[in-house]
């Protein structure tokens, strides 16, 4: 009777380490996002990211921390009450934080009447202008301007303008330009183009900031940013030739402590619902990894060069020694319980050869993977092979040739996908 409770506590023992690893393994990471109000664009971005990374039940997903304004969503990033911050690229360079990424990047565009008050940027002193922008005014991109050509910042008034304001605006001379900031690319864009276009009697014309390569490398946090003819449409073409602009990039960061595979993996689920993002919310689709190579002010957190690189590791690359390890500790308690109990038989085990079998059309569709989407697929479908193969393995399941020939299996598939991530990124 002894040895029958000894040989129950060992089992018993055997099966509570087991669904403890598994657990802890296994249960999803959730990282809290400080998004400040001044950014509402965001906010939404971040609240249905939440939502799609929760009804798909990724490894790492997001919360919505909605907080006053970008100090403290930094102060909170620094005390680690969140994970993660949206900010503006100033305050990421002021306060030394690492990107993870470009959430979009903002432009200023300067319009005026081509017969009126302003024809260059130096008539805005004693301007006033019509500024559309989601979220409060900010003079973020039009200050510096104003500062480098010499005209007091007291000396241009501002008026905050809905887009259906502004053709009434320009018509009633309330304003004598419109400046627009956001994403040069997205629909608000084009509308406030439109709008200022039929509240003038004439033609439109687009200041240029001829020197927004010298103002962008005395401040590193605003980009130079030319224009394309045509960008806005219309007929005839807006612009009609391409000028010079600035922008300022808005940054999703983190601090250096936070977990590199983590880090990586939430760039992988981010754009694996990017797509649906911009569905439902315009302009969502813009984010991007920051670029690795590139000689930047900024700094890069570790984990974009990660995943960037192709360098993230699978489950079976974090937990394999403490697996391989529990399975061999497993299979020699279990080998001792049998004896204790006199136990003949048992179950048969699995084929040796059906892990790597479940795993053969996974490797051949990654060399002809079209697309890093459906490379990510093919990685969550080996993830899933590996998960059914460790159930049969803690259970006893599978004798050491097959774990061999699994694990073999397992290497490959990873070098195979390293292989074709470089090519496609290439």
């Amino acid at each position: 009777m002894r040895v029958f409770l000894a040989a129950c506590t060992v089992v018993l023992a055997i099966i509570a380490i087991g669904i403890g690893a598994s657990y802890v393994a296994l249960r999803p990471t959730v990282l809290k996002v400080a998004v400040p109000a001044s950014n509402p664009i965001d906010q939404r971005v971040i609240g249905a990211a939440a939502e799609m990374l929760n009804t798909q039940r990724a490894p790492v997903r997001i919360e919505l921390v909605p907080v006053d304004d970008t100090q403290i969503a930094l102060d909170a990033l620094e005390s680690r009450k969140v994970n993660l911050a949206v900010v503006r690229a100033d305050a990421a360079l002021r306060d030394r934080v690492h990107t993870v990424m470009i959430m979009r990047r903002d432009v200023a565009v300067l319009i005026a009447p081509k017969v009126g008050k302003v024809q260059k940027i130096g008539d805005l002193a004693g301007a006033m202008v019509g500024v559309t922008r989601e979220g409060p005014l900010d003079g973020g991109l039009l200050l510096p301007v104003l500062d480098y050509y010499g005209i007091g910042r007291d000396k241009t008034k501002y008026m905050a303008l809905s887009p259906d304001e502004i053709a009434n605006a320009l018509k009633t001379k309330k304003v004598d330009a419109v400046i627009a900031v956001g994403a040069i690319a997205s629909k608000r864009m084009g509308e406030v183009v439109a709008e200022t276009a039929r509240g003038v009697k004439g033609a439109i014309q687009f200041l240029d900031i001829e020197e927004a390569d010298a103002i962008a490398k005395r401040i590193p946090a605003l980009e130079p940013v030319e224009v394309d003819q045509g960008t806005f449409g219309g007929r005839p073409p807006r612009p009609a030739e391409s000028f010079n602009t600035l922008g300022y990039s808005i940054r999703l960061v983190a601090t250096q402590r936070s977990d590199n595979e983590t880090i990586a993996e939430l760039m992988r689920q981010l754009y694996l619902v990017r797509q649906n993002l911009s569905a439902s919310i315009p302009g969502a689709g813009l984010m991007e990894a920051p670029d690795v190579e590139e000689a930047t002010s900024f700094l890069i957190h570790p984990g974009v060069r990660i995943y960037v690189n192709g360098e993230q590791r699978s489950f079976l690359d974090r937990y394999s020694d403490l697996i391989f390890l529990g399975m061999f500790v497993a299979s020699g308690l279990g080998s001792v319980t049998a004896g204790m109990l006199g136990l003949k038989g048992g179950r048969p085990e699995r084929d040796p050869m059906v892990p790597a079998r479940d795993l053969q059309p996974v490797l051949d569709a990654v060399r002809e993977a079209p697309n890093l989407e459906e490379l990510d697929r093919l990685e969550r479908a080996a993830d899933e092979i590996f998960r059914a193969t460790y159930a049969h393995g803690i259970k006893g399941e599978l004798s050491a040739t097959g774990i061999a020939s699994f694990d073999m299996a397992m290497r490959e598939l990873r070098s195979r996908v390293v292989a074709r991530r470089g090519k496609l990124a290439g």
